[in-house]
């Protein structure tokens, strides 16, 4: 049908692409001619551009170069760097901890002397309120069992033993801080730590610790690596910006996402400028960035999207690009061709001359092969056009037909599942017909002995009424479940989950299955029928693979609801060991069943997925999930329903 209504745009393409065919061809045939002429001025510049590139590639490598050079010496220093500035921290808390002890060691006025417990515990909280670094720096201690007796940004981790604790690479540096202890020195530790108030995360960080003889304890501090750089590259930064060299000389520097660190102009720093193009639609910086992950240095050619000053007229350049792989980060310095370009521009001049009387010859010819065409394609036209709304009216009527089949192949699926239901309904009118037989009873044994008082009878009243309404509400949800009839409704997907359940119930409980419900109150519209029969679907199928198990095993059944973004995921997963990989990817075709045997049909999941993805724009999908419950293993079916809150 979509196709047909495109009808318009078809006929248009036939009317008017040999016309856009002769223009095309045209311009290939001037392009052509074009390349052709400048092949022979290009042989002309070609020394005069020799001598102006040499020299001007030489002083910008030179630049780019040494800026290289500069940024790998204080890299190569950086660790150096790093490891002296933690060591003095730890060297001035070791300090305040030994005047600390030292002046409470002494007797107080009345003779007393401190105990140990009071000295660490002052010494505790002179350190843990040092915080340095913009608040990632602290001090930590520990002791000689591992036991965590000082961390002031997680106060949760105070008292924890981590003497066999292992960060993200398997590493047990608690060990190390005991080894220190035992050995009464000073080392230096790296291993992975949380940062701040992310507990999922851990970054690579330089520790420093130092033990404390008298409370037989150990300090450290340390440093992530990733932050000391971040300072470091902020630093070396500041010194490059402000690097300028002949007229227009300067350093760009982009990180490999795009991000400008170093420009001449400054309003353009910490900006990502990978999609920026230049007039001709090119992507300088992302070409830029290809080329330093492709080649690692060298020269390419591009249009600058600005210049430095008003004097330079031409944004042709030429720059040096170099890679320094250690921080991913691509540095940069070209000239601009203007010179150059002004001496090459006159012998263009000529050139274009030459070029407009080929344009207006190549011009007239297609002028007169375009008319040609429009009288035979419009001719054309009118023929297919005719046709197209005879194939039109025949498919028309061929999809009225499809749908009303798929109507009735909907309602097949539903009466395939009739004897089920009808014993659904015999098992939940038990109760309440017990329930009734159970009351009735009573009044007439009240009548003839008289025992009951008016609030018994009232009682019994009042759960006859209620069990016709129970009675009567089920057989409303099994009617509501065969009308083949679509209504577009506003529903909640817990009320649409409990009647699913409640026309199946009886199903589960005889065969011991135990339904988990993780289920949000999630509002949404659609047609809810139809979204039942699919739940039941999915659901009979998980029943009838859950029945093959032993009786001694779990049977057990997730059904989980939740709203993500504007859509409604649902997902339904069993315990029966998952679907063979020979037939997952067969289990929606129509009429596929393994079970023959016993008059399965294999229509239920195809038009489920015919209902969500046709009916209701929705997604339905299978997989095998292997997963943990109440420290148990199981493998089992997960079948996943996505679907738009609003149709």
């Amino acid at each position: 049908m979509n196709f047909f209504k495109k009808e318009k745009n078809i006929l248009n393409f036939i009317k008017y692409g040999p016309i856009l065919f002769v223009i095309i061809l045209s311009l290939i045939i001037t392009f052509a001619f074009i390349q052709h002429e400048k092949r022979t001025l290009n042989e002309e510049i070609t020394e005069l551009k020799k001598d102006y590139l040499v020299i001007n590639k030489q002083r910008v490598e030179y630049e780019v170069n040494s800026v290289y050079n500069y940024l790998k010496n204080e890299i190569k220093n950086s660790e150096k760097e790093l490891k002296k500035e933690i060591k003095d921290r730890v060297y001035e808390a070791h300090s305040i901890a030994t005047n600390i002890f030292t002046e409470e060691s002494k007797k107080d006025v009345e003779g007393h002397i401190h105990s140990k417990k009071h000295i660490f515990q002052t010494i505790k909280n002179a350190l843990g309120g040092i915080i340095y670094n913009n608040g990632r720096g602290y001090f930590f201690i520990a002791d000689i069992y591992g036991n965590t007796l000082l961390q002031p940004l997680n106060k949760k981790l105070e008292g924890k033993n981590f003497l066999n604790y292992k960060d993200a690479k398997g590493y047990q540096f608690a060990k190390s801080m005991v080894d220190t202890i035992k050995n009464k020195t000073e080392t230096y530790d790296s291993y992975f730590w949380y940062k701040g108030k992310d507990r999922v995360d851990t970054y690579k960080k330089i520790a420093f610790y130092k033990y404390f003889e008298p409370l037989n304890i150990v300090i450290g501090t340390g440093e992530y690596v990733n932050d000391f750089e971040k300072e470091l590259k902020q630093r070396v930064l500041e010194k490059i910006r402000r690097i300028r060299f002949s007229e227009n000389g300067y350093i760009f520097i982009y990180d490999l996402d795009g991000n400008s660190l170093s420009h001449f102009k400054k309003s353009h720093i910490g900006v990502n400028r990978i999609d920026v193009k230049d007039k001709d639609g090119n992507y300088i910086v992302k070409d830029v960035l290809n080329f330093a992950k492709k080649n690692k240095n060298g020269f390419m050619t591009y249009i600058a999207t600005m210049k430095p000053d008003d004097i330079v007229k031409s944004r042709e350049k030429i720059s040096y690009i170099k890679l320094l792989e250690d921080w991913n980060w691509v540095i940069g310095s070209g000239f601009y061709l203007e010179k150059l370009n002004n001496d090459i521009l006159k012998k263009e001049e000529l050139l274009k001359e030459v070029n407009k009387k080929s344009i207006k010859h190549i011009a007239f010819m297609s002028l007169f092969l375009t008319i040609i065409f429009i009288l035979i394609s419009f001719y054309i036209s009118k023929l297919i056009s005719i046709r197209f709304r005879q194939y039109q009216l025949d498919i028309e009527e061929e999809i009225k037909k499809t749908i009303i089949q798929e109507k009735i192949l909907i309602q097949q699926s539903k009466m395939a599942t009739m004897g089920e239901m009808i014993g659904n309904i015999a098992h939940q009118w038990k109760q309440p017909l017990s329930v009734i037989s159970s009351a009735i009873s009573l009044v007439e044994i009240n009548k003839e002995l008289e025992i009951l008082t008016d609030k018994h009878i009232d009682d019994s009243v009042y759960n006859i009424h209620m069990s016709i309404d129970n009675l009567s509400t089920t057989i409303d949800d099994f009617r509501n479940f065969f009308n083949p009839n679509k209504e577009r409704t506003s529903f909640k997907m817990s009320d649409i989950f409990r009647k699913t359940f409640k026309l199946i119930e009886s199903q589960f409980k005889n065969n011991e299955i135990i339904v988990i419900e993780n289920i949000e109150n999630i509002e949404m519209s659609g047609f809810e029928n139809e979204l039942l029969q699919t739940l039941i679907n999915i659901l009979k199928n998980a029943k009838e693979e859950l029945v093959e198990k032993d009786k001694s095993e779990k049977r057990l059944l997730f059904v989980d609801i939740l709203k993500k973004d504007d859509k409604v995921i649902i997902k339904i997963k069993d315990n029966a060991n998952g679907i063979p990989i020979d037939i997952i990817d067969k289990i929606f075709d129509s009429h596929f069943t393994t079970k023959e045997q016993s008059g399965g049909t294999g229509i239920g999941l195809y038009i489920s997925k015919q209902i969500i993805e046709e009916s209701m724009g929705g997604i339905l999908k299978v997989s095998n999930m292997e997963y943990e419950y109440q420290n148990e293993y199981f493998k089992g079916a997960e079948f996943t329903i996505i679907l738009p809150l609003s149709m």
